[in-house]
């Protein structure tokens, strides 16, 4: 081959390379177009996410722009990189798609199940099928929903809340990050309700429960993040070869702490309560010690992240607003709790008749809600239909085709929150309750049956603002901007500065 015939070699090969490498990178691009549904003309190659990339803005952020932009449809679409995909935007058809056809859209798209780890994997949120769900929700749906049960634990919770406070007043002169510590606290909190383990992070922190804790919470385990990668470029190669994402190790440790929580028999813990319901079962029906551990766990893998969210937003939001704080702290006094320093922590009879904390903690839930974004893989297929006025054809969905509903966007809809940047726990005093929380415009906890442990959380965090707030005033930080700047984080909400509060000891 002479030089000449090489050269055009190279050209008619770099061309056909380029054009298919453009072809197959926008062979998406029409998808939207063909169905009929709204949606931004995206870039090639990282679609509708500039603003993401550059910084500017959150894909929570960048969505809601869209969700104003679209506000006349009930579907839009957006590019993720390449990926289409569809969100539903009006509260009326998540009611007429979701809810109704929860059995066509059973998955969450999480990326862990059943083969890829055995052990976590048979945790509620990550089960299968419609069968293994019902029968996994039937079985814990009374441990997390009987109000007995986590009343049982308020020693505990207030043996950790007490353990924060004295912390925080060993420091109280200093501006804190709050959310660092209450990391600490939430281990604190969950370790003991869980699996029945007396943890005390503010003075030693070096306990192996810790470490496997946080590797769950944060996915902070090298190994398990190599595992990942592997799993997402060669899923046959692992599956043959038979690779669990859990170590067998931590997996035979926290069985061990399993059992060791649920033996004890002074110890009002998850871990008792999940073996005494076992026990009643019938035994062909009866979980694995393994599947037992593993709903301990998820108080982790599941409920760490959303905790500590609530818990921080809603903390920052008591010290930014004086006159929140005020009226809360004035219904703490009417009903006998700011006397925290002489009698300690109350107990939850006491907390749960408070009803503008109640407030707090849902308009906390709205305006920064700990799952703002929800995800519904498609199990069966199901087909979205048509619009009456002939605007959106109907649209086919196959299995693996996902739907999304970006609650940021619902919740912060001045269509059913006005001035919805605005903190007003009055929107859900009273009758006002009723006015806010619209059938699907108030989604913190999911679609469908919602988290059980939602009512779990709503207390624990409860409790820490009462055990804060008598003995502290919370003002803002120097350090804290104002608004709230966010990152981009793959699952929550993170404040680009933290949450630094300044605490004034009350006399």
């Amino acid at each position: 081959m002479n030089q000449e015939d090489l050269y055009w070699f190279t050209f008619i090969l770099v061309t056909l390379l380029g054009f298919f490498t453009y072809k197959l990178l926008t062979r998406h691009r029409s998808y939207f177009r063909l169905l009929r549904v709204p949606f931004e003309r995206p870039h090639f190659l990282y679609g509708n996410l500039d603003d993401v990339l550059s910084g500017k803005l959150t894909t929570m952020e960048k969505l809601e722009q869209f969700y104003r932009k679209f506000s006349n449809h009930g579907l839009f679409g957006f590019f993720n990189y390449m990926t289409p995909a569809l969100y539903v935007r009006d509260p009326a058809l998540i009611r007429q798609l979701l809810q109704p056809n929860m059995s066509h859209f059973e998955s969450h798209g999480y990326f862990l199940d059943e083969e890829k780890d055995r052990f976590l994997g048979c945790q509620l949120h990550l089960v299968n099928g419609a069968e293994k769900t019902t029968k996994m929700a039937s079985f814990l749906s009374p441990i997390f929903r009987t109000p007995k049960v986590p009343c049982s634990m308020d020693v505990t919770t207030r043996r950790c809340c007490a353990a924060l406070t004295d912390f925080i007043a060993s420091r109280v002169e200093l501006e804190l990050e709050l959310k660092a510590i209450f990391v600490k606290h939430t281990l604190n909190l969950f370790a003991g309700i869980a699996f029945g383990k007396e943890l005390n992070t503010f003075e030693e922190e070096t306990d192996r429960f810790c470490a496997v804790a946080s590797g769950m919470a944060y996915g902070t385990n090298p190994v398990q993040v190599i595992k990942t990668m592997a799993f997402y470029l060669m899923p046959g190669f692992m599956r043959t070869v038979g690779v669990q994402f859990t170590d067998r190790e931590e997996m035979d440790y926290l069985v061990k702490q399993y059992h060791t929580g649920a033996s004890a028999p002074n110890l009002h813990s998850v871990a008792r309560y999940l073996r005494q319901a076992n026990g009643k079962m019938k035994p062909s029906e009866q979980l694995t010690d393994e599947q037992l551990s593993a709903q301990c766990a998820m108080f982790f893998t599941k409920g760490f992240e959303p905790t500590l969210n609530l818990l921080s937003f809603a903390v920052y939001e008591l010290a930014q607003n004086p006159d929140v704080q005020r009226k809360l702290y004035e219904e703490m006094h009417h009903n006998g709790l700011t006397t925290g320093s002489a009698t300690g922590v109350p107990p939850f009879e006491s907390i749960r008749t408070l009803p503008y904390l109640e407030a707090i903690v849902l308009e906390t839930l709205r305006k920064w809600p700990s799952h703002p974004l929800l995800v519904r893989e498609c199990t069966k297929p199901f087909t979205i239909p048509a619009t009456e006025n002939g605007d959106r054809a109907a649209i086919p969905l196959k299995v693996g085709d996902k739907l999304y509903v970006s609650v940021w966007a619902l919740h912060r809809s001045g269509d059913y929150y006005p001035e919805p940047e605005r903190f007003s726990p009055e929107r859900f005093v009273g009758k006002d309750v009723i006015n806010a929380a619209q059938p699907s415009t108030f989604i913190p906890f999911g679609i469908g049956r919602g988290c059980l442990g939602q009512e779990f959380v709503k207390l624990m965090v409860k409790a820490t603002l009462v055990a804060l707030l008598q003995r502290f005033k919370l003002q803002p930080g120097e350090r804290t901007p104002e608004p709230l700047q966010l990152i981009e984080s793959a699952s929550s909400l993170e404040a680009r500065d933290g949450f630094w509060i300044r605490l004034e000891p009350r006399l």
